[in-house]
């Protein structure tokens, strides 16, 4: 309402004048009251649609990421204004997810994202929030209408014409000079009005903007703490992360994803083209035809293949993802995660090498059973002769087994092979019946097998006929690293003493067989048997070889 509105007053106003200003001032007021109404009907929807926006930008990044604790943070945050009188935040699917209520109706269980609302005492509004330039949910705010004081401060000026309208018709000869004055203080009291009504919306603007900006900042940091978070989780799991633009064709992944596609620190792909072409040749034609179908189905990526880096090193990664679709389900963008598997397919290979290398042994095994057996046979007089003999036999093979498969069949030192096959001897009794000493020496696990069984034969007839079967008997082993021949070797020496004096044998039974054929055979190496009154000597020399080596 501006000052041209009112009506100056003449000099000498007849009753016909007096009430035809009357008429105008009653209509002018009520003309002002609608008009005031509307003005302030329109300035609350306005700031109660900056609210509901301003909520909006608030929960965009909570309710992308599902932080129910945050969406109940902002929205009760509207409690501190007593004119608001419910707020909810509904999910993609219009469901409520979070929300309050101070009075009258409930929330609506669905937000459909229909228009404003209004009543006599009630005005909603909803805004749709928004991620990524989509659509990701809605909020509902509803305030109260204006109280009646404000209304009546609203119509004051209209009542205030009113008044003057009465007074006109009540005084009838009221002069001009009194109605000029009435007017000049109406025109001042209006122009005060609409000066404050000015200062108000200006600094309910402002106060809207800066609730905005807030707004805006603390989502903008809430996502960049999600974004931190996101990915220190991907680097504690040793997981990289990609995404695939099919608009643009742009690719963008994280350093470790680059790592695990073999590109070189720095290099950085443009395309899914290039990381492709870091797959190995064998496995790009499988790779792209899972990558199809697992777009054209709507289906999860996941698949393995191999990469090689720079460097040539070859990897297995594992590759994980799934696509994004618009509403008529054409592909908008591909993301997901990368994991670096090559340790699990090389403990895979081991594994299956293993397999082979057992079942190799145990035929190997089977054989030098069925060869003891044999053997044992022959030379065993009676039934519990070759019952007793065999049993010794096979444990003595199941030790050194025992002690291989300790170290994953990788081999054993000379040193435990000697002290596991002395050591039943030893343990019976409380003083050493035994030394060995000498050079780390590393055996092949078949060497250690026949060393094994060549001690077991040694200390088997020591405790029979030799130096372990008297009680001042020793056994004395010792090696050390010979080159007096040219090529190195080891030369080993058992000695016997303090037990009875013993003589060439008669027949050579398995353990002299043994001695001399099998490691002579294992080990191209000799052997030299001397029987002596002290006791028996034997001395081995085994050149080195991939058997036998000094341990590194």
């Amino acid at each position: 309402m501006t000052d041209e509105t009112i009506i100056p007053a003449r000099r000498g106003p007849s009753l016909l004048m007096a009430v035809g200003v009357a008429v105008a001032l009653i209509l002018a007021g009520l003309v002002m009251a609608l008009y005031n109404e509307s003005q302030a009907n329109a300035q609350r929807l306005k700031n109660v649609a900056v609210q509901a926006h301003i909520l909006a930008a608030s929960v965009a990044a909570p309710l992308t990421f599902d932080d129910a604790a945050t969406l109940r943070e902002y929205v009760d945050a509207l409690r501190a204004d007593p004119e608001v009188e419910a707020a909810g935040v509904y999910g993609p699917r219009g469901t409520l997810a979070a929300g309050w209520v101070r009075g009258g109706t409930a929330l609506p269980a669905v937000n459909r994202l229909a228009g404003p609302t209004t009543s006599q005492t009630r005005l909603a509004v909803t805004a749709p929030v928004t991620g990524a330039a989509a659509p990701i949910g809605s909020v509902y705010l509803r305030t109260i209408q204006d109280g009646w004081s404000r209304r009546l401060t609203r119509y004051s000026g209209a009542a205030l014409l009113v008044l003057m309208a009465a007074v006109l018709i009540a005084g009838l000869g009221a002069s001009n000079a009194s109605l000029a004055a009435a007017q000049s203080k109406l025109r001042q009291e209006m122009g005060e009005r609409v000066r404050a009504e000015a200062a108000l919306r200006d600094s309910q603007r402002a106060e809207a903007e800066m609730q905005l900006a807030m707004a805006q900042e603390r989502g903008r940091q809430a996502l960049e703490q999600s974004e931190a978070q996101l990915a220190f989780a991907l680097r504690a799991g040793g997981l990289g992360s990609w995404s695939q633009d099919f608009r643009t064709a742009a690719f963008d992944a994280s350093p470790l994803f680059l790592a695990h596609a073999g590109f070189p620190s720095g290099e950085t792909p443009a395309t899914a083209a290039e990381v492709f072409s870091h797959i190995h040749p064998d496995d790009r034609r499988e790779q792209l035809r899972r990558l199809l179908n697992a777009i054209t189905e709507h289906g999860v990526l996941e698949t393995e293949f191999r990469t090689a880096g720079a460097d040539g090193a070859q990897r297995w990664i594992l590759v994980r993802g799934r696509a994004d679709y618009d509403t008529a389900g054409s592909p908008l963008r591909m993301a997901g995660f990368s994991m670096d598997v090559s340790d699990r397919h090389a403990s895979d290979e081991r594994q299956r090498l293993l397999l082979d290398e057992l079942n190799h042994r145990v035929k190997n095994t089977l054989a030098a059973v069925q060869s003891i057996a044999l053997q044992t046979g022959r030379a065993a007089d009676t039934a519990r002769a070759f019952e007793s003999a065999f049993i010794a036999r096979i444990n003595a093979l199941a030790r050194v087994h025992d002690l291989l498969t300790r170290v994953a069949w990788e081999g054993a030192s000379l040193s435990e092979v000697v002290a596991q096959t002395l050591a039943p001897y030893l343990a019976r009794s409380d003083t050493p019946r035994a030394t060995f000493f000498g050079p780390e020496i590393r055996l092949g696990p078949n060497a250690a097998v026949t060393l094994a069984m060549a001690f077991h034969e040694l200390a088997t007839n020591a405790a029979k006929y030799g130096a372990l079967a008297a009680d001042d008997g020793r056994v004395e082993v010792e090696w050390r690293i010979d080159e007096a021949e040219g090529a190195p070797a080891v030369d080993l020496c058992w000695s016997e003493r303090g037990g009875p004096p013993v003589a060439q044998p008669t027949r050579r039974g398995f353990g002299l067989q043994f001695l001399e054929r099998a490691l002579a055979r294992e080990f191209d190496g000799s052997v030299n048997l001397r029987f002596t009154q002290t006791g028996l000597n034997c001395r081995m020399r085994l050149p080195f070889s991939a058997k036998l080596r000094l341990a590194a």
